[in-house]
């Protein structure tokens, strides 16, 4: 996958007004970083369950990436490189998950470039959560690889995305445009593919998004502050 095509990917399509504080950038407009924190929704069984996701955006290649939440939250911990050393993030894996909410405030993010100098950026985590996505109808086609795929309506979510992985947060395959109704079908060689190389028998993940960001006017791909998904897996 092209750099270029990763990163549409990767903020959904869109590039906007910019949501996070910084400093200690010796005034130079030319480096520039985005930190972002928000909350993933899904359902566990019956309980709704909830997990931090940190993502962080520059123009200059990154060596080490760290956040520190409010003191409330306990949270303290390293990102890592996804795409490139210009995006650093940290995904919820299942022990991350909780029945308690993520604790809203100030998120700290302390950059080291790959230069040796460090950098200080934040982002804060505000109240609003969506309910958890959840799929009624979903039918493969393997023969064609087209899926249908519909859900309920999601209360004060702003968006709806739909992605396809090779497993859970791993490479993006195809994502869909943002959309307000609550049907989509998928159609193998649309321009929403990338150029990962699929294989036949080979399990894919598909998830359904829905995205509550900080303000309704502000909707780019760095300014989230809930997403609630829920998966299915296909087999190519």
């Amino acid at each position: 996958m092209n750099n270029l095509k990763a990163i549409g990917a990767l903020l959904i399509l869109a590039v906007g007004f910019v949501s996070c504080d910084s400093d200690d950038f010796d005034n130079t407009p030319e480096k520039q970083a985005i930190a972002d924190v928000f909350v993933r929704v899904q359902k566990s069984g019956d309980d709704t369950v909830y997990a931090p996701v940190f993502y962080t955006y520059s123009n200059f290649d990154m060596q080490d990436v760290s956040v520190e939440g409010p003191d409330a939250s306990g949270i303290d911990k390293d990102l890592a490189k996804y795409t490139n050393k210009m995006v650093f993030r940290s995904m919820p894996v299942q022990n991350d998950f909780s029945t308690d909410d993520v604790e809203n405030g100030v998120y700290q993010f302390d950059i080291t470039a790959a230069d040796l100098k460090t950098y200080t950026i934040s982002d804060k985590l505000l109240e609003g959560r969506l309910d958890p996505v959840e799929i009624t109808e979903f039918n493969y086609d393997k023969l064609i690889h087209s899926i249908q795929i519909a859900w309920e309506s999601v209360e004060d979510r702003d968006v709806y995305v739909v992605k396809i992985h090779n497993q859970i947060d791993g490479e993006i395959i195809y994502v869909s445009d943002r959309m307000i109704s609550t049907n989509h079908r998928v159609i193998s060689g649309t321009d929403n593919w990338t150029d990962f190389d699929l294989v036949e028998g080979q399990s894919y993940v598909v998830g359904v998004y829905a995205y509550k960001f900080e303000l309704p006017s502000a909707t780019s791909g760095y300014d989230i502050n809930c997403e609630s998904v829920a998966y299915r897996e296909i087999e190519w």
